[in-house]
């Protein structure tokens, strides 16, 4: 038989309320111990409060430092403009009075007075008391905004870089009929100019190597990619905005007195300088596409070697209000050496250097921007004896023709909004540096006021249809 074992006894009240209080105890001191790490880690987030409000504190006191050093460079700087300012002011006053003493004494009898002892004085005056005034603008736009309280660093314009380019013209102004032979310091300042001339095609040269440097091979393909598209473009550009400027320009300006035939030229000249370089800015400004831009741009300027003496050809034979005498050749080398030479130089740039080339590329544009746009205020300066003078069927004749081409170039750009307004912005963006070269080349200098008339008044027309267009560009972009 199995014997079974007897079952071990209960514990009694007594021993379950024992381990009942040293269970107790034990939660207590669990409970003790969780309430001192509890006060402890108060007291670590307490000092990490702490340290973070001293952070803090410091952090802002380096932001005030950093807005001090700030402002004070500012200060600084404003007082090297002030020196800058002061030095060509006191120079070009220095430069008049000694021209002045000497003409007095009769040193300088041979002096041209209007032309060659104060213009270059002048010069440097103005140039003087605009950089100080831009100085005290930028001053103050920059201490207003370190004063905000959301102030971030932002890319801004440099204004030595726009100082030091107007003094680089007027150094190549004053310089080259020191180097060109047979150019008296006086003819700098007439509309046949050899300095005009000279300075519009090195400005041209350093556009189109700029644009070839900064253009990727991705956005020169982008209308050759497209060929009914590029055919469109070009047969706006190329054929309908010449035809259309010819046709309007005969309509408006047939009867007029002797001064449209100047009128007619220019608009004539214009009409076979497509591509501006700055097309693709311009097109930007109006919402459009900007590879189609570039694209067009470069496709435009290669083919001018040819479309421009051509154009030119057949305008001078239809239309009788354009009376022009040239060789056609020369034009055609003038265009290679100034537009197609640079242009191909810095495509090759471009691709053998990449990166690199782009940002030197983008330094050059800088430069001969402004040398552009000094070069077309030195002209209207020279011409604004003339401007008077253009015919007012003249001032009819280039908003209707601006319209024609931007009609022209919507028609054709195809459904896509941006595509549109890039090509509409191509076909009235004449290239007014190729024009201006062109005619102080040829000797017909007379035609320059009515390029930069076209330059100001196709801006002013045109920028209706640039709102409009970028603002559908936005809605396209981002539907409600």
């Amino acid at each position: 038989m199995s014997s079974t074992e007897p079952p071990s006894p209960l514990p009694n009240n007594n021993e379950l309320a024992m381990q009942r209080t040293v269970m107790a105890e034990k939660r207590t001191e669990l409970a003790e111990n969780r309430t001192e790490l509890a006060e402890q880690r108060t007291e670590l987030a307490e000092k990490r409060t702490g340290l973070s409000i001293e952070r803090t504190d410091l952090a802002e006191l380096r932001t005030e430092l950093a807005k001090e050093r700030t402002r004070a460079a500012e200060e600084r700087t404003l007082m090297a403009w002030i020196r800058t300012a002061l030095s060509m002011i006191s120079f070009g006053f220095g430069i008049d009075r000694l021209f002045t003493y000497l003409d007095r004494t009769e040193t300088a009898a041979g002096i041209n007075r209007l032309t060659e002892e104060r213009v270059l004085g002048l010069s440097l005056m103005t140039l003087g008391l605009v950089t100080l005034v831009m100085a005290i603008i930028n001053h103050w736009t920059m201490l207003k905004t370190i004063e905000s309280k959301n102030y971030k660093y932002g890319p801004t314009w440099s204004q030595g870089l726009v100082v030091a380019t107007v003094l680089l013209f007027l150094g190549l102004a004053a310089f080259i009929p020191l180097v060109v032979g047979g150019v008296q310091m006086a003819e700098v300042f007439t509309l046949n100019s050899r300095v005009i001339t000279t300075l519009a095609a090195l400005i041209i040269f350093i556009l189109m190597l700029s644009l070839g440097a900064q253009t990727s091979p991705s956005s020169l393909v982008t209308l050759w990619q497209q060929p009914n598209l590029l055919g469109r473009s070009l047969l706006a550009t190329l054929v309908l905005f010449p035809v259309g400027a010819a046709v309007i320009g005969y309509l408006v300006l047939s009867g007029g007195h002797s001064g449209v035939g100047r009128v007619a030229l220019g608009l004539g000249v214009l009409a076979a300088a497509p591509g501006a370089p700055l097309l693709s800015r311009r097109a930007s400004m109006a919402g459009g596409n900007p590879n189609v831009a570039i694209s067009l741009q470069v496709t435009l300027a290669l083919l001018a070697i040819v479309t421009t003496p051509l154009t030119l050809w057949v305008l001078t034979q239809l239309f009788a209000p354009i009376d022009a005498s040239a060789d056609y050749l020369a034009i055609a080398k003038q265009v290679l050496l100034a537009q197609v030479l640079p242009l191909g130089l810095g495509l090759a740039l471009r691709k053998f250097s990449g990166e690199q080339a782009e940002n030197v590329g983008q330094l050059l544009a800088t430069i001969a921007s402004t040398l552009f746009a000094v070069l077309l205020v030195f002209a209207l300066g020279i011409s604004i004896v003339v401007l008077p003078t253009i015919a007012w069927r003249g001032l009819v004749a280039i908003p209707l023709i601006v319209i024609f081409g931007l009609a022209c170039g919507h028609v054709l750009g195809g459904p896509e909004i941006s595509v549109r307004s890039a090509i509409a912005t191509g076909t009235i963006a004449r290239n007014a540096g190729m024009a201006l070269f062109l005619l102080a080349a040829n000797g017909a200098g007379n035609a320059i006021p009515t390029v930069i008339a076209y330059v100001v008044i196709g801006a002013v027309t045109a920028l209706p249809y640039n709102v409009w267009a970028k603002r559908q560009t936005k809605a396209m972009d981002n539907p409600a």
